[in-house]
């Protein structure tokens, strides 16, 4: 009886080790898929950054593309860039009047345009999860994001249809200036959002100043290399928005169009993180 007691004993034993490394194995096994999970691609890589930092700047690229076409063809009004509208109101309440001044209503429209934008943006944002953004460390995309983009490429679309379809008459450019700043103040929050640093999609003011940063090499080489890019897309988007408008006129807005749905559905693919 002794020995079956320690035979029992003994196998009880054994199987009780192997139930034991069974489970071990089987912990490991699933804290390795929850970290293949997590490193998924929401993950910050050199790749994935270089891929976001990519996309800003075909957003800058777009913002260029819009503010030659509303420059050349409306006459002396930006939809993304304020800065220049809110000199361009001085000039109007100066009394400088079109053909030499800008169209004071199309300015006003174009501020007020902005603004709205900006805030619908928020309060699309204002949903997401607060994340901590530092360099290497953040998230690089959220849907959220997207999202508000998506929103904003609906309104580029109603500019592309209106700037196709009629005649282009003054109430009309009224509509295709208020959708354009409606659009880019969606942009500018968006982006915003990511608190990247070192770009902005729609104003370049702050960055062409922070240039002397890059030659003191007191921003990072990403910032850096995000800044000179977020400069070079608004000017060679500017200088096919110039070229469109002189050759193929009736297509010049389809380009922020294509580029803005290409970003989203990279960004959708590539960035956002898995759930």
């Amino acid at each position: 009886m002794t020995v079956m007691g320690s035979s029992r004993a003994l196998a009880l034993s054994v199987v009780q080790r192997e139930q034991g490394r069974r489970a071990a194995t089987s912990a490991i096994l699933i804290d390795i898929k929850q970290r293949d999970t997590s490193m998924g691609k929401g993950s910050v890589t050199p790749a994935r950054s270089i891929i976001r930092d990519w996309l800003l700047v075909a957003l800058s690229f777009s913002t260029g593309v819009y503010d030659a076409i509303c420059f050349l063809f409306f006459g002396k009004v930006f939809t993304a860039f304020q800065t220049g509208n809110i000199v361009f109101l001085g000039l109007a309440f100066g009394g400088i009047r079109p053909p030499a001044g800008p169209n004071l209503v199309y300015v006003v429209i174009s501020l007020g345009g902005f603004i709205v934008g900006g805030a619908l943006a928020m309060r699309i944002l204002r949903k997401s999860r607060p994340q901590t953004h530092t360099e290497g460390k953040d998230t690089l995309w959220s849907s959220r994001v997207s999202v508000t983009l998506a929103a904003g490429l609906a309104l580029q679309i109603i500019f592309l249809v209106v700037w196709m379809t009629t005649s282009r008459s003054t109430e009309m450019i009224y509509i295709m200036v208020a959708t354009g700043a409606m659009s880019m103040g969606m942009q500018m929050n968006a982006i915003e959002s990511l608190q990247v640093q070192g770009v902005s999609t729609t104003a370049l003011t702050v960055t062409v100043g922070l240039l002397g940063a890059v030659a003191t090499r007191s921003l990072t080489l990403p910032a850096a290399r995000r800044m000179i890019g977020g400069i070079m897309g608004v000017t060679f988007g500017a200088f096919l928005g110039s070229l469109m408008l002189s050759h193929a006129n009736l297509y010049a807005p389809l380009v922020p169009v294509l580029v803005t749905t290409l970003v989203i559905a990279i960004a959708s693919r590539t960035l956002i993180p898995r759930r």
